[in-house]
């Protein structure tokens, strides 16, 4: 008897296992998909698009350097060789391979790939636009109503100085709101110059150096409440004493009115400008602020945001398109006084001047302008002192007391032969020295305004 014995065909491979796994494709996909990144964007790709879009937005994008662009070239030849890698892994090892094919881990995977390849790619890509982070301190905090704010007990470096801010969140101690003896109260606004940037201690600032001088010389007890913030303008400083000012009852209102202040708010995007003011450019609000802030879309979608703000900024006043349109600078002041954009730009700066006094003459508090100059001004006052014959002009015809300091800085650099560089640390800040110099010469009318209100 002859036994036979039957083989049959090997049994055939699962389809399971004859197909390739989704994740596996997927990830291929997604590293091939880089890779083309890193071929593309190269200095040539880059200025063909940077042109064309600058074409589309009728406004020139800057070209980002060559080295910045070849570092997202190898990013993304990164991020695809370790993607193309996973994916090997995966087809190479049997319990991945497994793993990968479960279906709710090919779900789970599919949304992530569809969702963040997008990103990533955009991410490296316009990583080369972001201009360097700034971002150096925690003073600031971004406000509604005023744009931004001191952080009230902020201790931080700012200005190469560690500043301190107090428990209301301005500079130097905390004034009680309610009077008390017979002090006389001087309620200061304005913005860094008065602040005292890139000066280390309050006390050497000079609303409070005029405290003391005015004690010292007249024999006036006086408290000194110190609401400059940096960078405010007119507006800022109007809320700021119809909301915080008020609560202090104060007996003079003492306005330190910088150039800049007419023209530094166009930038912003309330005012028809791009930014969110260089104070909050400089400042982590968070540690996920601190994170986001690092990426090049969440830059994007932000200068998105500016510029929307600010196209809605021009169609409610049509003056800031022209004043946009002209790139408005200090100098423009010094130079182009009669340009209709600097006149629009001083109608605006002085009209909300012209509230601040309003206020004050409603309560029957004096107030003082004090006009500070940029530096370079004290070179050629007469060719250069366009801004303070406006201010001059205007303060005169509504009776607001002014006082204009370039005549008496050039007077003092003459008589003692300081430079301008012994007065002033930079364009138009103050040294140690200079607030000193500026709290004697605004002793006297602080003076007479508090003797005869």
């Amino acid at each position: 008897m002859t036994s036979t014995s039957t083989t049959g065909p090997a049994p055939s491979a699962t389809p399971m296992a004859a197909r390739r796994g989704a994740v596996r494709l997927l990830l291929l996909l997604a590293g091939f998909t880089l890779l083309a990144g890193a071929a593309l964007h190269n200095p040539w790709t880059v200025r063909l698009a940077v042109r064309a879009a600058s074409a589309l937005v009728h406004r020139t994008v800057a070209v980002p350097d060559s080295a910045l662009i070849h570092r997202a070239q190898l990013a993304y030849l990164v991020a695809g060789v370790v993607v193309l890698l996973a994916a090997y892994l995966i087809g190479r090892l049997p319990p991945l391979d497994r793993f990968f094919r479960r279906p709710l881990v090919e779900k789970i995977m599919l949304a992530l790939v569809v969702l963040l390849l997008p990103l990533v790619w955009l991410e490296v890509g316009l990583r080369p636009f972001v201009p360097p982070q700034e971002k150096t301190t925690t003073l600031f905090l971004r406000d509604d109503a005023l744009g931004w704010k001191l952080r009230p007990n902020a201790v931080d470096q700012w200005g190469g100085v560690e500043v301190h801010v107090n428990a209301r969140g301005f500079r130097g101690p905390v004034v009680p709101y309610e009077r008390a003896g017979n002090a006389r109260r001087i309620l200061y606004l304005g913005d860094s110059v008065t602040f005292g940037y890139r000066v280390a201690r309050w006390e050497d600032t000079w609303p409070f150096v005029l405290a003391d001088s005015l004690r010292a010389r007249d024999s006036i007890p006086v408290e000194t409440v110190n609401l400059a913030v940096e960078g405010y303008s007119q507006w800022q400083e109007l809320l700021l004493l119809a909301g915080e000012g008020e609560k202090y009852a104060p007996d003079l209102v003492v306005v330190g009115f910088v150039l800049n202040d007419v023209t530094e708010m166009f930038h912003l995007a309330r005012f028809g400008g791009s930014d969110e003011s260089f104070q909050l450019r400089q400042s982590y609000s968070s540690p996920l602020q601190k994170l986001l802030a690092k990426s090049a879309l969440v830059y994007e979608l932000q200068n998105v945001i500016r510029e929307v703000k600010a196209r809605r900024a021009l169609g409610e006043d049509l003056r800031l398109g022209a004043i946009r349109q002209e790139q408005l600078e200090v100098e423009s002041l010094m130079r182009s006084p009669e340009a209709p954009a600097v006149r629009t730009a001083w109608d605006i700066a002085l009209a909300d001047l012209q509230r601040i006094a309003g206020w004050c003459e409603a309560r029957d508090v004096p107030v003082l302008v004090v006009v500070f100059p940029f530096t370079v001004q004290l070179e050629d006052p007469e060719g250069l002192g366009a801004p303070q014959k406006v201010i001059d002009g205007y303060t005169r015809a509504r009776g607001i007391p002014a006082l204009d300091l370039l005549p008496l800085l050039v007077d003092y650099s003459r008589d003692t032969g300081a430079a301008p560089t012994d007065i002033f640390l930079d364009h138009d800040h103050l040294s140690e020295t200079g607030h000193r110099v500026v709290a004697g010469l605004v002793a006297k009318p602080v003076a007479e305004l508090l003797a005869n209100p």
